[in-house]
């Protein structure tokens, strides 16, 4: 399979030099950030998570298609289809999310989220470039 052109790539970081977590989401096709947040301290899996939960909504909210997410996260996609994390950090972000997955679960799951594969395609354009060598 080639490199995605279209749909949304969402990305977590986590910082613990700063005790900062972050998302952002980027649209395939033209490259723009659409969406980006600070979460204070938490955790990687839980940025790309919230990502996912963001590209989500993002295409709820502006019908936006392709209706496909692509994030490098298994976690992610896991907490996604599962409507539900593992997390150890309860937030008040982690709950609003399992909220609305829940809530919108008839809009959620004509979404389709798939496996990044960095191996094959690179890092996905909303990467931090935060990774050690």
């Amino acid at each position: 399979m080639q490199r995605p052109t279209e749909g949304i790539a969402p990305d977590g970081a986590h910082s613990s030099k700063h005790g900062l977590t972050r998302y952002r989401g980027i649209d395939l096709k033209t490259g723009i950030v659409i969406f980006q947040e600070d979460l204070g301290n938490q955790t990687v899996n839980v940025g790309e998570f919230l990502g996912v939960v963001a590209a989500a909504k993002y295409i709820i909210e502006h019908n936006y298609t392709p209706r496909i997410i692509y994030t490098d996260s298994i976690t992610a996609i896991t907490w996604f289809r599962n409507k539900k994390t593992a997390s150890k950090k309860k937030s008040p972000a982690l709950y609003k999310a399992e909220v609305f997955l829940r809530f919108f679960s008839v809009e959620v799951d004509t979404i389709t989220v798939q496996y990044w594969d960095n191996r094959g395609w690179g890092e996905t354009p909303a990467d931090f470039g935060n990774k050690k060598s």
